[in-house]
C-alpha cells in the first residue's frame, strides 16, 4: 500500500518535473522569439528612420520653366524639413526609436509590447503649404528677362493710329513659384524610396500674368484718340535760343490746340496728314518779324559776350524751308514741346559764321583764345601794337602759313622767334622772348609793331595745332589812345 502509494506520488512528481522542464523550455523559447523578434523590429525601425532622414536631406526640388532649369533646392531650402518629418512616421509606439541598451534592460512583458507595436511603413508626404519658403527659388526666376503683357490699345506710330491687339509676356504672376512647387510635392512617396529629384514645371500652372484690356472687352475709337492727342497740344518756336545775340523782342511764338486741330486731319486709314501751305505761312509770317537784312555780325567773345564785328556787314535770316519741314513733321507726328528754328547769317550773300574752330585776337581786352572743334584750348595775355601807328591790324584773316625759328626784321628791329603764325604777308601771331609782361594796359605805351606778342607756351600751342584756312578774328570795341608812361621796365616792348 505504502509502496503503492510511493510509486504513484513518483510518478506525480516525475510529471510534473517534466511539465516544468517543459514549460521552463517553452518559456525560454519564447523569451528567446520575442528577444530576436524584437532585435529584428529594432533594426528595421532603424534602417527605416535612416531612410527617412536621407530621404528629408538628400530630396531636391529642380525648378524649371518650358524645361529649362530655374534652379535646384533641397527641402531645407524651402523650409520643409520639419514640416515634412512631422508627417512622415514608421509606425513606432514612440516618437523616437528606443535605443539598443534601453532595450535589452527591459523586462518580457515590456519587450512583448515594444515587439508587437513596431511597424515601419511607407506612406505619401503632406506638406503644409504655409511652411514653403520661396525667397531663394523667386530670386532665380526672376532672373531671367521678363516682358510684361501688353492691353489692348490704339497705337500711334509714325503718324499712324491703329489698333493693336494684347500680348502675352513671361512675367510670373504673384505666388506663381509657390504654386508650382507645392503642387509638384503633392502626394510624394518618401519610405521604400531612394532620394528623389521632384520637377516643378512652372507652366504647369497658370504661371504668367495676362492682359487685363482686350480687344473683347473693350471698345476703342480711334477718332477719340486722335483727338485726345491734340487736347493740350502746343508747340513752342523758340527765336531766343536759335539767335540769342540778336535780343529779340518777341523771343518765342507758339503754334497752340486751335491752330494745331485747324492745320491737321485724320484720314479714314488713322495717318494725321498736315496743311503745310498752311505751316508755310506761319513760317513766312514770322520770317518778316524775325529777319535781320543788314546789321554788324554779333561774335561770341570770350570776355564780353556777344559784341557787335563793325567791320562784318551780315544779314540773319529765318530758314523757312527746314522750318516748315520741322514743323509739319511735329504736327504730322503729334510731337509737341520746343522747336529752335534754324536763323541763319550770311555775308555777300553767302552762309557766315564763326563757330567751333577759330583763333580770336580781342585788342581791347589783350586776349588771344584759340578754339579747336568746340574746345578751348588756348586763353592767353597778349601785348598788341601801339595804338598811334602801329596798331594790330583788325579784320577777319585765315591762316595761311606758319614756320619755326626764324628772323623778323624791320626797320628798326632783328629778333628770332620760335613760333610764327600768319595773318597777312606782314602780320602774325609770334613768341616773344624778350618781354616779361603781357595783357593789361602795357600795349598802350610798350605795344608790338603790329604783331601779336604771345607766350611762348602758349604760341607753341597755337604752332602746334593750326592748320591752313583757320578764321582769325581781329578787333576792338573802342580804338585806344596811346599813353605814355612814366617809365618803362621793358627795353624791347617797342619791338615787332
Amino acid at each position: 500500500m505504502e509502496n503503492g502509494t510511493m510509486r504513484r506520488s513518483g510518478r506525480v512528481l516525475l510529471i510534473v518535473l517534466t511539465v516544468l522542464v517543459v514549460l521552463a523550455g517553452a518559456g525560454a523559447a519564447v523569451v528567446l522569439r520575442l528577444d530576436t523578434r524584437a532585435k529584428e523590429q529594432h533594426e528595421m525601425l532603424s534602417r527605416a528612420i535612416l531612410a527617412r532622414e536621407t530621404w528629408l536631406s538628400d530630396t531636391r526640388v529642380r525648378l524649371t520653366e518650358n524645361g529649362a532649369e530655374l534652379g535646384s533646392y533641397t527641402l531645407d531650402d524651402l523650409g520643409l524639413v520639419e514640416s515634412a518629418r512631422s508627417y512622415i512616421t514608421v509606425g513606432l509606439t514612440q516618437l523616437d526609436l528606443l535605443p539598443q541598451e534601453e532595450f535589452e534592460a527591459l523586462g518580457l512583458r515590456e519587450r512583448i509590447s515594444w515587439s508587437l507595436g513596431g511597424r515601419g511603413s511607407a506612406q505619401n508626404v503632406t506638406l503644409d503649404a504655409a511652411s514653403l519658403d520661396t525667397a531663394k527659388p523667386e530670386a532665380d526666376a526672376n532672373r531671367v528677362e521678363r516682358t510684361a503683357p501688353q492691353d489692348a490699345r490704339v497705337s500711334f506710330e509714325d503718324g499712324k493710329f491703329t489698333l493693336q491687339a494684347e500680348t502675352g509676356g513671361n512675367t510670373l504672376r504673384d505666388g506663381a513659384v509657390h504654386d508650382a512647387i507645392a503642387q509638384a510635392l503633392t502626394g510624394v512617396v518618401n519610405m521604400g524610396q531612394e532620394p528623389q529629384t521632384i520637377e516643378a514645371e512652372l507652366t504647369d500652372i497658370d504661371c504668367y500674368e495676362v492682359p487685363e484690356i482686350t480687344e473683347e472687352n473693350t471698345a476703342f475709337d480711334i477718332q477719340e484718340s486722335f483727338e485726345d492727342a491734340l487736347d493740350g497740344f502746343a508747340l513752342t518756336i523758340n527765336f531766343e535760343k536759335a539767335a540769342p545775340q540778336l535780343n529779340f523782342e518777341t523771343p518765342t511764338q507758339t503754334i497752340s490746340q486751335e491752330q494745331a486741330q485747324a492745320l491737321v486731319t485724320l484720314n479714314a486709314d488713322g495717318t494725321v496728314m498736315v496743311d503745310e501751305a498752311g505751316v508755310r505761312a506761319l513760317a513766312d509770317d514770322w520770317a518778316a518779324l524775325y529777319d535781320i537784312p543788314d546789321t554788324k555780325y554779333q561774335f561770341k567773345s570770350e570776355v564780353d559776350g556777344y559784341v557787335p564785328i563793325q567791320f562784318l556787314d551780315v544779314s540773319y535770316k529765318v530758314d523757312c524751308d527746314a522750318l516748315t519741314k520741322e514743323l509739319s513733321e511735329r504736327l504730322r507726328t503729334l510731337d509737341a514741346g520746343e522747336v529752335v528754328p534754324e536763323i541763319v547769317c550770311c555775308r555777300n550773300g553767302e552762309p557766315f559764321d564763326i563757330k567751333d574752330t577759330y583763333i580770336e585776337v580781342d585788342i581791347t581786352n589783350q586776349k588771344v583764345t584759340f578754339y579747336k572743334d568746340g574746345e578751348r584750348i588756348v586763353f592767353t595775355d597778349v601785348v598788341t601794337g601801339l595804338p598811334d601807328g602801329h596798331q594790330t591790324i583788325t579784320g577777319l584773316f585765315y591762316t595761311y602759313y606758319k614756320a619755326t625759328d626764324i628772323w623778323l626784321d624791320g626797320p628798326d628791329y632783328h629778333v628770332f622767334v620760335k613760333y610764327w603764325v600768319s595773318m597777312t604777308d606782314l602780320y602774325g601771331l609770334h613768341d616773344a622772348s624778350w618781354r616779361t609782361n603781357f595783357g593789361g594796359d602795357y600795349y598802350l605805351y610798350a605795344g608790338s609793331h603790329g604783331c601779336v606778342n604771345t607766350p611762348e607756351e602758349a604760341m607753341k600751342t597755337i604752332y602746334d595745332n593750326v592748320t591752313d584756312g583757320i578764321p582769325i578774328l581781329s578787333y576792338y570795341h573802342e580804338r585806344p589812345v596811346q599813353e605814355e608812361p612814366e617809365e618803362t621796365t621793358d627795353a624791347q616792348g617797342a619791338l615787332e
